[in-house]
């Protein structure tokens, strides 16, 4: 298993400030697998929870190893819908992160908005443990713009991300109609930061910048690299 990060700007300086935390698995001939291919198998497999094991284990070490960079930066961590239902496992992966919270500031969970909208109380109970433990949660993969911001803030929601063409799309839409201004109105009455991700071309970025977003992530920036010592 490969470990990937990738920069997540600040706007408009374009200032490295945070970095996304991926896997990648390396097959016998030294290709890369990448997630559309292995995520399915490794659901049938019951290899998933091992794999978020491992890629959590690499960004603690990082984490470790960079703790007197200064400005810090943060890490940002998917935690799959696999492993949320798997509730022994979650279990102890916040028993953890309990005996490490001074990785706290540092560290940033990722959950898909499929996940989040059907989380279990036992799921919810442990993330409020993980919140009261100083950990701050990022929003991913947002199909719905129609959100629930004050929810999510109360949820201890710190970032929410999105995809340029989405946004760009919404707020052009006559059908649509995405109100802009009200939503980073919004975020920012909760402390939550937007994240414009899959930003690829400086045309795409100009026409975001209109509206005040927060960070930026894409080829743009930077693409996945690699993580060496």
């Amino acid at each position: 298993i490969d470990f990937y990060t990738q920069p997540i700007v600040s706007l408009p300086q374009r200032k490295r400030r945070h970095f996304e935390c991926f896997s990648r698995i390396r097959a016998a001939d030294n290709s890369l697998v990448m997630p559309d291919r292995y995520v399915a198998i490794a659901e049938r497999a019951g290899l998933i929870a091992a794999i978020d094991n491992m890629l959590l284990f690499r960004c603690v070490q990082l984490v470790r190893r960079t703790r007197h960079q200064n400005p810090p930066t943060g890490l940002f961590i998917n935690i799959s819908g696999h492993t949320l239902a798997d509730q022994r496992f979650f279990r102890q992966f916040v028993q953890f992160m309990g005996a490490n919270r001074d990785l706290a500031p540092r560290l940033v969970f990722e959950f898909a908005q499929a996940h989040v909208a059907g989380h279990a109380d036992a799921v919810r109970l442990e993330l409020e443990r993980l919140a009261r433990l100083g950990f701050r949660f990022s929003l991913d993969q947002v199909s719905d713009l129609n959100i629930d911001v004050d929810g999510l803030g109360l949820r201890h929601f710190r970032f929410i991300k999105i995809e340029a063409a989405r946004l760009i799309e919404a707020i052009r839409s006559p059908d649509l109609r995405l109100n802009m201004p009200a939503l980073k109105a919004a975020f920012d009455r909760n402390g939550i930061d937007l994240i414009v991700e899959k930003i690829e071309h400086e045309q795409t970025l100009v026409e975001l910048l209109e509206f005040n977003i927060d960070f930026g992530q894409g080829f743009l920036f930077g693409e996945p690299r690699v993580a060496r010592e």
